[in-house]
């Protein structure tokens, strides 16, 4: 099984809305019917704009014939080592990090409780975030 994230990613302008996230679940065992996945996306560093990193989560889902998984995340989240302060998702590099469950119905044999096997496949990569306002229609234009 091989998981990606598509690139790039289109802010809300609502800092309220979910950020929409996707990207292509490949060699996927044939007997898996679906696959739950967790996604986060973590932005910052200290050596930009010396703001502590943010992170946001979420979730997301795949079933049998699609070659993406689609899911959602925050737009704002926890700021790490902030005192429990939050601030949202900007346009710029960020990682996308996600992991995929998926249960595969195993050939049964005659007189035997054959119990279903579980795989996990975990990956991270760089994404950029584009702010999707500069496409919004404003008031008065």
């Amino acid at each position: 099984m091989k998981g990606q994230f598509n690139s790039p990613v289109t802010l809300p302008s609502n800092p309220n809305d979910p950020v929409d996230v996707s990207g292509p679940l490949l060699d996927v065992d044939p007997g898996a019917e679906r696959a739950w996945l967790v996604c986060v996306l973590v932005q910052g560093d200290m050596d930009e704009k010396n703001e502590n990193p943010v992170w946001v989560e979420g979730t997301g889902s795949w079933k049998k014939g699609d070659t993406n998984w689609t899911g959602t995340v925050a737009r704002e989240g926890r700021v790490i080592g902030g005192g429990g302060a939050s601030r949202a998702l900007g346009p710029g590099s960020a990682r996308g990090i996600a992991v995929a469950v998926v249960v595969t119905e195993e050939e049964a044999v005659p007189g035997k409780l054959v119990p279903p096997s579980i795989d996990t496949l975990t990956w991270c990569v760089n994404i950029e975030l584009e702010d999707g306002a500069g496409g919004a229609c404003q008031a008065g234009a």
